[in-house]
């Protein structure tokens, strides 16, 4: 057998969009530089015949608390089902892992994986990268794929030399070099491509004059980014730039084909893992006062039999990209607003991310309000690609000087800031960059998740969700607002506040298909359900939002109850008898103020006075009378009762919110638990909640 392989394979599994585009650039860099391989998601682990890779490259990211991503899991049955030790014994194995370390099981996806492959005999040949977005993932990420390319000749042969215009190369980097160097890039006005997004210097005078019938593009919105340039000085040598993202998105026009004016926007290109079912909207309420420090709303969707719930699943809401941004870029990047809202397009090319593998017949503002992400921070690959769009001398040489290893600290300070698309045009106003590249280059636009917050056997044909209303101000004064929160808000009507006197909601009734929101069904892979044994106790940790599916569990556990109670009993005691079915169940619930901001609180009370809730523990983390309270503030107070219902009863615990702060102190104060009261050092006692979570005894849904 020759000593060096002679093709790669690589194998992404990608819940965000990261995983695939990082695989996909790397693979495309690889055939680039001469090597031969094939690219798969681990869905299609099956066209890999892994028992022929000799090379393994993986990129693989995670979901919740370190979960493989939705689409994989088939794979790692099939690992689990591999007996054989030396399946991978010729196999030479690199394994880039995305994570994120607000979450305790940082890059557990990338870790499992590397030791599964090693214990079925799989040699490293490049040590596994970790990389973290609570950070940046380029940190690690960029130096990772660096050294992929210094360490692959040792284990993989080439088919071919390089190509000239692709090697990458920092010689000469210097300000002024680099400058010189991107004023050769051809953005010709004159040019079939340049035209869309180019204005002649010739006509660029004539465009103030009155009754122009020329339009010049102007930026209304967006917010010029704030950055210290002091470091960057003539001569100072730029290194360490990333490669530009792979070319592979064209956009064809469909000839003859166009849509009306009229005809409302299509989310046709949008890619789900189940079918989308269009919800009528039936309720709205807001938990929240007008005073409380975050707008919090409940909603009811009808959909009848088409979804089947159970407390604990979730699903996504396709929403689109706020409209007024939308307008605002495709008034600058689309030739015309016929081109932009009329003509359709198909999107063509080679290895077309999966977010981009519907979009057959679709308009340019089809794309930007579904298909592309133009509100998440920029990849540095992004900054790269758009400096080869800027004619500014100065304005390209501050684009290459962020995406440089010598700008690490302003671009730290750019992505602080949280900028959209938008805001790094208007930064870098001679900066046109072309509706195809971008598409190459920016992430996914994801769908965003929620909690089913109610219980079929109580309100079947009904999904209801609470979320809080994303609308901030950065530190830099600068407004922001999240994505589907303000546009569920804005299409149910700004409902109206809860008020101090009446501590019910108001509740708005919607006629059906009044408004329709269009979901689907998430899998539910780490078994964030109730459990099947009804004596089983419960204990239930969810502060602000992360109430919601645990009122779900409730109302489930009452209408079970009420369910065996209608049935009747045969000993001498039955109501005695039918009690002693069902396990007690404890729930630690927090909040800001009680008067402001206690979620549900009709319903936690009735839940609690029935009997259904055995002990209803609330934080108040910022009621001046009793100090700043938390909910792991409540389990030390418990320590030995919890200790006795979980170890002694077996109850299940699940928790349920953020992952950075109230996760964390969870996880510690059930270690002093065990500490205290299992007689663990700290090490063993984390040991055994590590093992609690992989027998699903201790279950979390956490979010960053």
């Amino acid at each position: 057998m020759s000593e060096l392989a002679s093709s790669f394979t690589i194998l992404w599994a990608s819940q965000t969009g990261n995983a695939e585009w990082i695989a996909k650039n790397i693979f495309s860099e690889a055939k680039q530089r001469g090597y031969s391989g094939e690219c798969y998601a681990m869905e299609e682990w099956e066209k890999a015949q892994l028992d022929k890779v000799r090379v393994l490259i993986s990129v693989v990211s995670n979901t919740g608390d370190g979960d493989p991503p939705d689409h994989s899991l088939k794979f790692w049955r099939y690992l689990r089902r591999l007996k054989q030790p030396d399946y991978f014994k010729d196999c030479k194995i690199a394994i880039l892992g995305l994570g994120d370390t607000n979450y305790t099981n940082f890059n557990n996806t990338a870790r499992k994986l590397e030791k599964r492959l090693k214990d079925m005999g799989a040699t490293v040949f490049h040590e596994k990268g970790l990389a973290d977005d609570a950070e940046g993932l380029e940190s690690v990420v960029d130096p990772w794929i660096e050294k992929l390319w210094e360490v692959l000749p040792t284990v993989l042969e080439k088919k071919g030399d390089v190509k000239e215009d692709d090697k990458a190369t920092t010689k000469d980097n210097n300000v002024e070099t680099v400058t010189e160097k991107m004023s050769k890039v051809d953005i010709n006005p004159y040019s079939g491509n340049a035209r869309s997004s180019e204005i002649a210097p010739s006509v660029d005078k004539y465009l103030d004059l009155p009754n122009s019938l020329v339009k010049k593009p102007t930026l209304h919105l967006g917010h010029v980014l704030q950055l210290d340039w002091s470091g960057l000085q003539p001569g100072v040598q730029l290194s360490g730039f990333p490669r530009l993202p792979a070319s592979g998105a064209k956009l064809t026009r469909l000839e003859g084909k166009q849509r009306s004016k009229d005809t409302l926007p299509s989310i046709d290109c949008v890619v789900t893992p189940t079918p989308v079912t269009h919800a009528s909207v039936t309720r709205v309420r807001c938990l929240t006062t007008h005073d409380a420090l975050k707008r919090t709303l409940h909603l009811v969707l009808d959909v009848g039999d088409q979804l089947e719930f159970e407390p604990g699943d979730a699903f996504g809401v396709i929403a689109p990209n706020d409209e007024s941004l939308v307008e605002e870029l495709l008034n600058v990047l689309a030739p015309s607003t016929t081109e932009a809202y009329e003509a359709l397009y198909a999107v063509e090319g080679d290895s077309l991310p999966t977010h981009l593998s519907k979009a057959t017949s679709v308009t340019l503002s089809d794309l930007f309000r579904y298909a592309v992400d133009i509100t998440t921070p920029p990849r540095k690959a992004l900054l790269r690609l758009l400096a080869d769009y800027t004619s500014d001398p100065q304005e390209k040489s501050k684009l290459m000087y962020l995406c440089s290893k010598q700008g690490a600290s302003q671009f730290s300070s750019l992505r602080e800031q949280v900028p959209t698309l938008l805001d790094i045009l208007k930064t870098f106003p001679s900066c046109k960059p072309s509706i195809e590249r971008l598409l190459d280059a920016l992430p996914a636009h994801m769908p965003r998740y929620y909690s089913v917050a109610n219980s079929p056997l109580k309100y079947p044909g009904q999904v209801h969700f609470a979320f809080n209303v994303i609308d901030y101000t950065t530190t830099y004064n600068v407004p922001r607002k999240g994505v589907a929160t303000p546009w569920l808000d804005r299409l149910t009507g700004y409902v109206a506040a809860r008020t101090h006197d009446k501590p019910d909601p108001v509740s708005i009734d919607i006629p059906p298909s009044t408004l329709t929101v269009p979901i689907f069904k998430k899998h539910n892979s780490n078994g964030f359900v109730l459990p099947v044994d009804t004596k089983r106790p419960l204990v239930l940790i969810g502060p602000g939002t992360g109430i919601a599916p645990f009122v779900g569990f409730l109302e489930h556990r009452q209408k079970q109850r009420d369910i065996r109670k209608s049935m009747g009993g045969v000993g001498v005691h039955p109501s005695r008898d039918i009690q002693n079915e069902f396990g007690d169940i404890w729930v630690y619930y927090g909040f800001r103020e009680q008067a402001k901001d206690y979620l549900f609180e009709q319903e936690l009370k009735t839940l609690q006075k029935d009997g259904t809730i055995t002990e209803l523990r609330l934080a108040a983390s910022r009621e001046q009378a009793s100090g700043k309270v938390y909910v792991q503030d409540l389990l030390r107070q418990d320590a030995a009762r919890l200790y006795d219902l979980i170890l002694n009863q077996d109850a299940a615990i699940y928790v349920c919110g953020d992952a950075k702060g109230m996760a964390k102190g969870v996880n510690d104060a059930l270690a002093e638990m065990l500490v205290q009261h299992h007689q663990l050092d700290i090490v063993e006692a984390n040991k055994l909640l590590v093992e609690w979570m992989q027998s699903r005894k201790y279950l979390r849904d956490l979010w960053a």
